[in-house]
């Protein structure tokens, strides 16, 4: 009887703990499986932005598919690690760099600056490295890896390795910027992406900082449609940050330099590439906009005749102290970026003026080497 009863009790026992596991195993079992679906969550926001980046859209298929494939269109080759270690890795390499060499998206904007005196940024990293292609050599290099790609096209252009040199950008540097699309509550949603773009390049101490065409990275952060009785329509954007060729980010605002900056365009009537706005209280088709001052960075747009057309001109500054990294521009290239690469495009044949003339090597394979009227590097932003 006491045997039975010592075997009823272990059983009894084995089966309080089986039942404890049982209960306790679940949450444990949905900690590790929120785990991995965070993890799962994380690598495909990964992948999508690499895809986007480069191809300009998200792809379709299985993650490690996907992964092999971008690998190989960069690098020629699939990476060590595992999949987040690639993704990061990627990343580096497209928008960050190391501490040695700038990234892949910063030597595209350096290479579009020679040649056009303007980056895209919009535009996916493989069409604009391919519009480079077909404007230098005539043809794409289909089948070679990207950041081969990039290297040649770089070679073609300059003698030295494109480098990048740390610098700070100050407080309250102006920044004139102009809207790529129209802009107004008809069209506008909240949290919709705004397209600004710089008019002009932006150098410190000789350093291409942000090329024309750099962004401003800007949102709708409310819309309100006009309602009865008059009652105006109102768009409010706010201003993140200024996106230079580098990976900082330095943010940007309206304030008293800015104002000060739309008014003096104002004054002097400089509206050639749209209409000016952004000083103080300035009015477009029966718009009024105001540009707050302070720790709030934004716009605010209101009237009947809703609309910002394309092209409009206003201007922001950044906040703060930023240190950013720029490219030193070599002294072969402070001329006209753009003239020197025509010429080594079409050869032409060397002339002589009476004015001071440059002789300009250009990189491996360049034979653009001519005569030609120095141009000034154009100005730096003015600090006010």
């Amino acid at each position: 009887m006491k045997k039975r009863m010592k075997f009823f009790a272990k059983i009894s026992m084995c089966l309080t703990v089986f039942v404890f596991l049982f209960f306790t195993a679940g949450p444990l079992d949905a900690a590790g499986k929120k785990a991995v679906d965070e993890e799962k969550s994380s690598s495909m926001q990964m992948m999508e932005r690499v895809e986007t980046i480069v191809y300009g859209e998200t792809g379709k298929g299985g993650l490690i598919e996907r992964l092999n494939s971008v690998e190989k269109e960069l690098f020629g080759r699939s990476l060590p690690g595992s999949i987040s270690e690639r993704h990061i890795a990627i990343l580096n390499f497209l928008e960050v760099g190391t501490a040695d060499q700038p990234s892949m998206l910063f030597k595209l904007g350096v290479a579009e600056w020679i040649v056009r005196q303007n980056i895209q940024p919009r535009r996916s990293a493989l069409s604009r490295m391919e519009s480079l292609e077909s404007e230098l050599d005539g043809e794409m290099q289909y089948g070679k890896p990207v950041a081969m790609r990039v290297e040649r096209i770089l070679a073609t252009l300059v003698a030295d390795p494109v480098t990048f040199q740390e610098i700070i950008l100050p407080t309250a540097t102006v920044v004139k910027v102009k809207f790529l699309e129209e802009l107004g509550p008809a069209q506008s949603k909240k949290g919709d992406s705004v397209g600004l773009a710089l008019t002009d390049d932006l150098f410190v101490d000789k350093n291409l900082v942000a090329p024309r065409g750099s962004l401003i990275d800007t949102i709708v952060r409310d819309v309100k449609q006009p309602r009865m009785f008059g009652v105006p329509g109102q768009v409010f954007l706010e201003f993140r940050a200024l996106m230079p060729l580098g990976p900082q980010r330095p943010p940007v605002a309206v304030g008293d330099a800015a104002k000060k900056a739309a008014e003096a365009a104002k004054k002097s009537g400089g509206r050639g590439e749209g209409a000016l706005i952004g000083a103080g209280a300035a009015t477009i088709g029966g718009m009024v906009i105001f540009g707050p001052i302070g720790a709030v960075s934004g716009l605010f747009v209101r009237g009947d005749a809703i609309k910002i057309p394309e092209g409009s001109i206003m201007f922001v500054e950044t906040s703060g102290d930023v240190r950013v990294g720029g490219w030193p521009v070599p002294e072969s290239l402070r001329i006209d970026p753009g003239a020197t690469i025509r010429e080594s495009i079409v050869p032409r044949t060397t002339t002589t003026t009476t004015t001071t003339t440059t002789t300009t090597t250009l990189g491996s394979g360049g034979d653009g080497v001519s005569g030609r009227e120095t141009i000034e590097l154009p100005a730096e932003q003015k600090i006010n």
